[in-house]
């Protein structure tokens, strides 16, 4: 009887670690599951905001362009004659106007934003667009009209006032017999006169240029979007239905009044415009529901599925201790409380393992130590209870939560030279790490925390029990100045010394790090002498910044468009030259620099539509792989500049190839026409589908003479032809070559050839008997 208790409570015992074995994982799963839930929840609104940051930037960079327009605007020299123009009595008004109309009308071609823009002359009261002048408002704002605005409050609000950077929210304009909505842009000229503005910038914007953006985060969860400037009102909108959002005239903000709603926000830098998401939490939840009701039912058949092979293991494993206690005399079963008290006999043998586990961290000590010291200065941790813990484990003698941070950094060119060091030059950067190490230990105690970083720098971490005094911080300037000294002069070894901002806590390391990392030179060279270079005095003095003006940007833009090779090289030498020759640059300065050329490349991509969309992945991929790898300045410069005459001469190419089809069509057109007297720039240019400024320069560029004596040569090699073999009469030959009358052909067969067309034809019949 108590044999058959005993095997019940054997297999109880095994059956209740089953259980158990089952339930762990499930409570976890369900933990897991729960959370995955609300990450998914959270991945939907990260979806919606990176939505509404890339409508951001879009929508940032239109406003952008606007502002660029209006600084072009604002130099052109024939905007600024008129604005300054007193009296519509000017003689030269008209020719003025002309001009105006000419240097405005480009960029109604190069971007769909400017389609409708006008520049209004406060002076003279007339208004400026691409296509037409209007010496009187009236007549514009008869093909314009304003919704809810009269001639005037229009005249007033939008021409007269001063405005910078105003944005009239959407309104309904009649444009011709269409109502457009139209968000309104307003510059006033000069920029810095706001009492008396001589001339308003206004650009009228399609409102669905916005709507169309706003679009993809309103119909994916199916909610709405819509933009709102600092003041409260609604720029933009799209789906959005009053009744669900409130305004709070006090924050200056919009709330959902709908529960069933989730309501989220950015505000752009750019000009403190609001962007605002407002998503379906039925729409969000949909593959929740779904996610949930699969995982009820794994879970369910997990449970159903466990519990059967529970029961299965239980009893196969209870039958080798049953057959054991079957064996057992009584007596000895009395003993025995616990089946598995025969564990106990490798007690001794789990000591003696766990001292020679002991022995082996003993060992890996200064391995763990230096783990502990670099991820306290690359800011891994962020609990302080476990980096106590840590430091206390590695041993790590800080003697205190203050102190700072200090990088020793070997002055070497091989980085600068972005050469890649053999086995030999390691080794012997490794044992200049080791002399540093130890001299340095030599003259700071053995309290100083060390720790190699990368194959040319030291650092160092100086601890005290309380904040350091500046007889402290003065006391170990003068050491490290020893020390750079002690190594030059014993060793032969320069170094120059980085020293970041006191921490006060352990997990401010990190930071004094960092800065003690940006306080160094980005560019050394062996000449220089070693010195300190104190954060505070790098970055709270005079500010150093990088060279790279908007005008040289520019340049570089055109130059790569035109795909001018020298130029491109030209513009980047001397963008390096004026940042490394002519200036200290830390390594914050040079990663700006390289997004700067990113941001450059972008735009030259941007522009230039034809380059295929492949190799513009593949570009945009390259850079952020070299931003990535934060490889040396000098290297990652040569990189982008070699990417960028790499695209410049892909320009090159492609215009080049497509100049010489158009010339052929230009040649042919001349071929087929010349017989035409009023054969000119604007008919050939209509003909070939090319702007009339660009075709003269084109041809001259490629061919090497002017147009117009090209198409003189067409037409006197033609009479030649004719004086030679034919008997046509002087003038039925000067007809036929497209000449209005005898004697200009005259002339100008005079000109060409040195000799009448008489004694030309004298000549070839001479010849021919």
């Amino acid at each position: 009887m108590l044999n058959y208790f005993e095997k019940i409570r054997i297999f109880r015992k095994f059956l209740f670690s089953y259980l158990l074995i089952l339930i762990i994982p499930l409570l976890a799963s369900f933990l897991i599951y729960q959370i995955n839930i609300l990450k998914l929840k959270e991945k939907a609104i990260e979806t919606s905001e990176n939505l509404l940051y890339e409508t951001i930037n879009t929508i940032d960079q239109k406003n952008d362009d606007l502002g660029r327009l209006a600084y072009q605007l604002s130099l052109d020299l024939n905007v600024q004659t008129l604005m300054f123009q007193k009296s519509k009595d000017d003689a030269n008004l008209v020719y003025d106007i002309y001009k105006v109309r000419n240097s405005i009308s480009p960029y109604w071609f190069t971007n769909n934003s400017f389609r409708n823009f006008y520049i209004y002359f406060n002076n003279i009261d007339i208004i400026v667009s691409p296509e037409s002048a209007y010496v009187r408002p009236k007549d514009f704002y008869a093909l314009y009209s304003y919704k809810g605005l009269t001639f005037d409050e229009w005249n007033k609000m939008i021409n007269q006032e001063h405005r910078s950077r105003y944005y009239l929210p959407s309104t309904t304009v009649r444009i011709g017999n269409n109502n457009e909505s139209v968000i309104t842009y307003v510059q006033s000229l000069p920029f810095n006169n706001k009492k008396n503005p001589k001339a308003n910038i206004v650009v009228m914007i399609k409102e669905n240029e916005f709507t169309s953006l706003l679009n993809r985060i309103s119909t994916q969860y199916d909610g709405a979007a819509f933009i709102f400037d600092e003041h409260g009102q609604i720029i933009a909108s799209d789906n959005l239905k009053e009744n669900i959002i409130s305004f709070d005239k006090v924050n200056k903000s919009f709330t959902v009044t709908d529960k069933n709603y989730i309501y989220i926000q950015s505000t752009s830098k750019f000009n403190n415009w609001t962007y605002a998401a407002i998503i379906s939490k039925k729409e969000l939840s949909k593959d929740v529901e779904f996610i949930r009701t699969i995982s009820f039912i794994i879970a369910l058949v997990t449970i159903i599925l466990g519990i059967l092979v529970a029961l299965l293991f239980s009893y196969r494993q209870s039958i080798p201790l049953d057959r054991l206690f079957g064996i057992m005399k009584f007596t000895e079963m009395k003993k025995v409380r616990n089946p598995f008290d025969f564990l106990h006999s490798s007690v001794e043998e789990m000591i003696i393992s766990n001292n020679q586990l002991s022995d082996k961290i003993q060992n890996q000590l200064p391995i763990l130590r230096d783990s502990v010291i670099k991820k306290l200065m690359y800011g891994d941790y962020s609990s302080s209870k476990e980096t106590l813990i840590l430091i206390e484990q590695s041993m790590i003698p800080f003697k205190g939560e203050f102190g700072f941070v200090g990088i020793l950094e070997i002055m070497n060119t091989l980085k600068d030279m972005a050469l890649e060091m053999s086995k030999e030059m390691i080794n012997e950067m490794n044992v200049a790490q080791l002399i540093i190490q130890n001299e340095l230990t030599e003259i700071c105690g053995e309290e100083i925390i060390l720790s190699n970083i990368g194959t040319d720098q030291v650092a160092f971490i100086k601890s005290y029990d309380e904040n350091p005094t500046s007889d402290d911080l003065k006391k170990m300037e003068i050491n490290l100045s020893k020390l750079m000294k002690q190594l030059e002069n014993k060793y032969s070894i320069k170094v120059n010394i980085g020293i970041g901002r006191k921490y006060d806590q352990l997990l401010k390391i990190h930071q004094s790090y960092e800065e003690a990392k940006s306080s160094l030179p980005l560019i050394q060279s062996l000449e220089q002498r070693p010195k300190i270079y104190k954060y505070e005095d790098s970055f709270h003095g005079e500010v150093i910044e990088f060279y790279y003006p908007i005008e040289l940007e520019y340049r570089l833009i055109n130059a790569v468009t035109d795909g001018e090779l020298e130029e491109v090289d030209r513009l980047l030498e001397k963008l390096y030259s004026d940042n490394v020759t002519k200036r200290i640059i830390t390594p914050n300065m040079g990663y700006q620099i390289l997004e700067c050329l990113k941001s450059t490349i972008l735009r030259v991509l941007a522009k230039n539509s034809q380059i295929n969309p492949v190799i513009v992945e593949e570009i945009y991929n390259q850079f952020e792989e070299l931003l990535n790898k934060k490889m040396e300045f000098t290297s990652s410069f040569e990189l982008v500049r070699k990417l960028l005459l790499e695209i410049t001469e892909s320009i090159h190419e492609r215009k080049f190839a497509g100049n010489m089809q158009m010339l052929k069509k230009i040649k042919e057109t001349i071929k087929i026409n010349f017989s035409d007297p009023d054969l000119c720039l604007y008919k050939i240019s209509e003909a070939v589908n090319l702007p009339e400024k660009m075709l003269p320069t084109i041809f001259k560029e490629y061919v090497g003479i002017n147009i117009s004596d090209y198409i003189e040569d067409v037409r006197i090699n033609f009479a030649k032809t004719k004086l030679g073999e034919t008997t046509l009469s002087i003038e039925e030959i000067a007809e036929q070559a497209g000449y209005n009358s005898a004697h200009s052909f005259r002339r100008a067969f005079k000109r060409k050839t040195g000799t009448s067309p008489s004694d030309f034809r004298k000549m070839v019949k001479n010849i021919n008997k």
